[in-house]
């Protein structure tokens, strides 16, 4: 039934598809900064000191290496309740007050919500 390269040929199939599947691992998705953008600013700022900036319609706030919209004067507060964001390629905005923050790093990740 089997033939003598038939066992050979598996392994090289097997062999492949190992590389392959290790081709697409992430080796640092650590997060570094912040990004802020507003209409009036584009600002970059270290996830690695605890911050908390004020503006005037909202509050963002760096703690442990993630980030938050913490407080607007929105109606929905759904930026608020996005809650922190802690991976490169994350991204919370208050579209009303038109601002949105993302997290920074060496390489994004997309999860399946942000897709």
């Amino acid at each position: 039934m089997f033939k003598p390269f038939d066992g050979v040929l598996l392994l090289i199939i097997l062999a492949i598809a190992l590389l392959w599947s290790q081709c697409g691992e992430k080796e640092n998705t650590e997060p570094e900064s912040l990004r802020i953008v507003t209409s009036d600013t584009d600002d970059t700022l270290t996830l690695f000191r605890d911050t908390l900036i004020t503006m005037d319609q909202l509050t963002i706030e760096i703690r442990n290496k993630r980030a938050a919209i913490t407080h607007s004067n929105c109606h929905t507060q759904q930026c608020v309740h996005t809650g922190f964001i802690t991976t490169p390629g994350q991204m919370s905005a208050c579209m009303p007050n038109g601002v949105w923050i993302e997290i920074l790093g060496s390489e994004k990740t997309t999860d399946v919500i942000s897709y």
